[in-house]
């Protein structure tokens, strides 16, 4: 009875173990990002391949193995100084092998030029264009991301890039002679009970100003009428906010832009897995032997065929014309027979 107890209660004691630990695990388990996915996310996933990789995901798997971090021509110096931050690696000059900077860019087909070709279509790595064989082609506006692509194939150079016009944002901060005094006095005026002293202070900081609640600032401009310092806080915030915006806007492009070329990646190798091989010439001879041998044996089948059913016409007709020979002389008989019995009956 002890030893059944015992058993029991080590069990309780495994089960409320493992129930603990599961709850650890998911109350405490840290974030796994790996660094090629820190170092993607820096990249502007246009899949242009200008640094010499077919898209943003190689080349920074390239760059956690030691590659270069200044063969992005899209990203330019912006994202080379965030890479250089992320990795703590000294900022490069853009590399010219791999092209110049542009600003973003947008591919246009003039459509009354266009032949259909569908070239286009096979080179654009984010299935940004639509049309079919010898129909009109068109770019999705929102989903090109001008690499540039899609002109070299196009036999009758009938697309062109323009310039996106960005966004028209007070990007810098203003400047302020007279420093904040630490007074509080904007805290206290606050309507949504924010802390708009610290939110001055680390307007820099995306994670300081996130942990603040800068979303909730409606910016009323209380703050600004109770500073003594005079310092634009309103405008200060109003910026934050829009630089955050355009980010988040940003980052949720390329995670759109980077799923659709991966899901033309996995289409293309699932479509080379159903694209049947040439086969070799000894093959094609084994196949075309066959093939006159299966239409030789159904020729003679179709010839005895034939002969079957003339015989069997044949048969019929004959049967046909002995039932009318049979006929006609029991006609015959017949007749004759009338004509016995009536000579007969004759005195």
């Amino acid at each position: 009875m002890n030893l059944v107890t015992d058993i029991l209660i080590l069990t309780g004691l495994g089960a409320f173990s493992a129930l603990l630990l599961v709850i650890t695990r998911d109350r405490l388990e840290p974030k796994t990002t790996s660094l090629i996915t820190l170092i993607n996310s820096q990249l502007p996933q246009t899949q242009c391949a200008q640094c010499g990789y077919p898209g943003c995901k190689p080349y920074a798997e390239a760059i956690a193995l030691g590659e270069a971090i200044n063969r992005c021509p899209p990203g330019g110096e912006q994202t080379i100084t965030a890479l250089a931050n992320l990795l703590g690696r000294e900022p490069l000059a853009l590399d010219d092998e791999c092209g110049e900077f542009t600003p973003p860019m947008l591919a246009v087909i003039r459509e009354e030029e266009c032949i259909g070709c569908t070239l286009c279509i096979a080179a654009c790595p984010v299935d940004a264009i639509v049309g079919a064989h010898q129909l009109m082609h068109t770019v999705i506006a929102s989903e090109c991301t001008g690499c540039d692509l899609c002109r070299d194939p196009c036999p009758v150079d009938c697309i062109d890039l323009i310039e996106i016009p960005g966004e028209e944002i007070q990007a810098e901060f203003r400047e302020h002679s007279i420093p904040c005094i630490n007074c509080g006095q904007c805290n206290e005026a606050c309507p949504r009970d924010l802390q708009p002293q610290l939110l001055y202070w680390f307007r820099e900081s995306d994670e300081q100003i996130n942990a603040l609640n800068l979303d909730n600032c409606i910016v009323c401009g209380l703050c600004d009428n109770v500073c003594p310092s005079e310092i634009p806080l309103t405008h200060t915030f109003r910026v934050a906010k829009q630089r955050k915006n355009t980010a988040k806007k940003k980052a949720q492009l390329a995670t759109e832009t980077e799923q659709r070329y991966l899901a033309r990646g996995a289409r293309l190798t699932s479509t080379s897995k159903r694209v049947a091989t040439r086969p070799s010439r000894s093959t094609r001879q084994l196949l075309l032997a066959t093939a006159l041998s299966e239409k030789t044996a159904l020729s003679g089948e179709t010839a005895l065929s034939g002969e079957t059913a003339l015989r069997e016409k044949t048969a019929l007709s004959d049967k046909t014309a002995l039932s009318g020979e049979t006929a006609l002389s029991g006609e015959t008989a017949l007749s004759d027979t009338k004509n016995t019995l009536s000579g007969d009956e004759q005195p």
